[in-house]
């Protein structure tokens, strides 16, 4: 690992350690770089600004949630596939529901970011199937995306009901 890949992945620690403390809103730039014993400056040759960087550690952290859940993965259909994955991906979601709205509300006009996280999910999830299927693998993920928003538009953001809901849409495809 190069020392600016190092560097890159101690200021997104400790953006991330300080988000989990403070929160999103309460944590600046300069706190991350002071947690991360690097200029300001270094912080924004990494990130773009702040959101980047809590979009950076989402996505690390779904990474992780992903490769976790693939260890205990014994489903064969795309369905119980995608219901396997979701559950500690909503569970995940709710336990940070201030950082789930903000990602959420900031990719929803940059999916591009996401695009290759998603691709390689919905490929998982017809990873035992003889043939993959693009339109159903895509209205998977709209039905758990919606469900996502929805659950997390609820007061108290629940990951059994919002993991209810999606099963009930996907029993229709």
């Amino acid at each position: 690992m190069s020392k600016k890949e190092k560097t890159r992945d101690k200021i997104l620690a400790s953006a991330w350690e300080l988000f989990l403390l403070q929160g999103y809103d309460h944590t600046s730039t300069r706190e991350i770089a002071v947690a991360a014993n690097v200029a300001v400056g270094t912080v924004f040759s990494h990130f773009e600004n702040k959101i980047d960087l809590l979009m950076a550690g989402m996505q690390q952290q779904i990474a992780v949630i992903i490769n976790q859940a693939k260890q205990l993965d014994t489903q064969h259909s795309p369905r119980l596939k995608l219901r396997h994955y979701a559950h500690p991906l909503y569970s995940f979601y709710c336990e940070n529901s201030e950082f789930s709205k903000l990602l959420i509300s900031d990719i929803i006009w940059r999916t591009s970011l996401f695009k290759a996280q998603m691709d390689e999910f919905k490929q998982l999830l017809f990873s035992e199937q003889p043939k993959f299927d693009e339109t159903k693998a895509s209205v998977m993920m709209d039905c758990y995306f919606m469900t996502l928003i929805d659950g997390l538009n609820d007061p108290l953001p629940n990951a059994e009901n919002m993991l209810r809901q999606l099963s009930n849409k996907i029993a229709l495809l």
